[in-house]
């Protein structure tokens, strides 16, 4: 590869979480890229025209045309459309907290999604199966993710459905822990399906320590919804906990890219590390199996692209141009040494056809919830 090979990166900046651009350049950064990067920082990643403006930037300030970006999803597809009419190839990276409604393959724009959609839909053919009649969700007001609660009722059969939904107000009340425990018990659910993100899921943690609703019903969660305080919790009262993901750090089967990344920066990697790591091993590839940068042979090399990552083969789909991995329920575990790790206890087969199916049906005309890349806020 060549030096003067140019590369743009388009991150966000979070408040809820504030390590999502260190560990995405972190992951991205360990792939020993032979280029030249040019970082632009893009808010909260949710504006479009903010986007396009910094692609522009990149694109006719210093001939870059090929660019990473870490993006939400609202109006997002106004800037595939810019890309794809520029002959810039545009490595997405997001964490599918929504649906793809309208979003058909573009021309030299390949996305590599966390999956939280998937993993919902694929919970939801878990919980069917399981003969699960009926399942509480647990959220708060900027969390309600609708494409989630979409998702995973979409692979609900007649004899599985919500028994409520339980959404924390903007501003908790007093005695919150008891009405969210008052409302999940009212409903006398199956299991119950929580999703909280940043200070949220800080906040759900105090709830759920103090009504200790966890010890009554088997909790499924995403990823997201794990931080210190629940680990602590569990740790002095185990419970059925469950995490549907496309990756969890202890999984056995990513060890070498966990360790890599630990040897190197002397912390573990986070779902944003993994994104990043991920879009770099594409884009490494692409260079290395193409002759020239125009936008031809970067998409041949690309639409070529099969290789081994931390999530499993890393392939684009050639109808949506979207990467397939299969998801996975983790049970957290308890070892003799008061050590926990998530235990994979299920592995759930993703052939692609729930991402298909939105991709060609017609966006409906107000969305809501978890909108930009790092969950709304």
């Amino acid at each position: 590869m060549d030096n003067d090979i140019k590369i743009g990166i388009l991150i966000p900046k979070s408040q809820q979480y504030p390590r999502l651009d260190k560990d995405f350049m972190r992951g991205l950064k360990l792939n020993a890229l032979n280029v030249k990067i040019f970082v632009e920082n893009i808010g909260i990643g949710a504006d479009e025209k903010i986007i396009i403006e910094k692609i522009q930037k990149m694109h006719y300030q210093e001939d870059i045309s090929i660019i990473i970006g870490f993006f939400g999803h609202y109006k997002i597809t106004e800037v595939y459309h810019y890309t794809s009419k520029n002959d810039i190839l545009l490595l997405v990276a997001d964490l599918g907290a929504t649906l793809p409604y309208e979003s058909t393959a573009q021309k030299g724009v390949y996305i590599n999604s966390f999956g939280l959609n998937e993993s919902c839909f694929h919970l939801g053919t878990y919980f069917t199966n399981k003969n699960y009649e009926k399942i509480a969700t647990a959220t708060s007001f900027y969390d309600s993710g609708y494409g989630l609660l979409t998702a995973i009722e979409s692979a609900f059969r007649k004899s599985t459905n919500f028994s409520g939904h339980y959404i924390t107000p903007f501003i908790p009340r007093e005695n919150e822990a008891i009405h969210m425990n008052y409302s999940i018990d009212n409903q006398k659910p199956d299991a119950v399906f929580a999703f909280y993100s940043g200070l949220y899921a800080e906040e759900s943690a105090d709830f759920i320590s103090k009504n200790q609703i966890t010890q009554k019903y088997p909790f499924y969660v995403t990823p997201f919804f794990i931080n210190d305080k629940i680990l602590e919790e569990y740790k002095s009262n185990p419970y059925d906990l469950y995490v549907v993901s496309s990756w969890m750090l202890n999984d056995t089967e990513t060890l070498d890219f966990t360790n890599e990344y630990f040897n190197t920066y002397s912390e573990n990697p986070s779902a944003f590390s993994v994104l990043g790591y991920e879009n770099g091993l594409i884009l490494k590839n692409i260079l290395e199996n193409t002759t020239n940068l125009n936008i031809n042979s970067l998409i041949e090399a690309t639409a070529k692209l099969n290789i081994a990552g931390p999530r499993g083969t890393i392939h684009f789909d050639e109808e949506t141009n979207r990467t397939i991995f299969n998801h996975h329920i983790y049970e957290l575990n308890l070892d003799s040494l008061n050590n926990i790790s998530f235990r994979k206890i299920e592995t759930l087969i993703n052939d692609g056809h729930f991402i298909k199916a939105f991709t060609s049906t017609t966006r409906p005309d107000n969305l809501s919830g978890w909108q930009n890349a790092y969950l709304c806020h």
